[in-house]
């Protein structure tokens, strides 16, 4: 529970699914970089992940249903090369900086939006684009 606090932001409902080719180190990236937790359920023969989530917080909590599903369902697949997720959350200035601290630097500014959002992308090791946004 420390290390969720520690973040200094929140993310609200949302589920996207996310393709990666090493489901290993995808999850290891979200729990680094992102201080995410991940569980990989389902796997093949030989091994590999081919399916789990990514939670920005103990996937305990979502089994107590005491918040909704808000983070991605993790496939095997082809990752994509675009945006892959568009995630509204509480204090995005403070996702970048911990973003930064952890030592990934594939995050832009932070963004002023004409429709009323502050906004930054994160670039994942796959190359899918995160884009974070809080409303102002």
């Amino acid at each position: 529970m420390e290390k969720w606090k520690d973040r200094g932001y929140s993310v609200r409902e949302n589920s996207p699914i996310y393709y990666t080719r090493d489901m290993d180190a995808t999850a290891k990236w979200f729990e680094e970089v992102l201080g995410w937790y991940a569980g990989i359920d389902q796997r093949d023969e030989q091994g590999r992940g081919v399916y789990g989530c990514i939670l920005p917080f103990p996937g305990e909590i979502k089994a107590m249903t005491m918040t909704p599903f808000n983070g991605f369902h993790l496939f095997f697949g082809e990752p994509s090369h675009q945006v892959v997720a568009f995630m509204q959350m509480d204090h995005v200035a403070n996702l970048r900086d911990f973003v930064l601290k952890n030592g990934w630097q594939q995050v832009s500014e932070l963004q002023h939006q004409h429709w009323g959002a502050l906004e930054c992308d994160v670039t994942t090791p796959d190359g899918g684009i995160i884009r974070f946004f809080q409303l102002d």
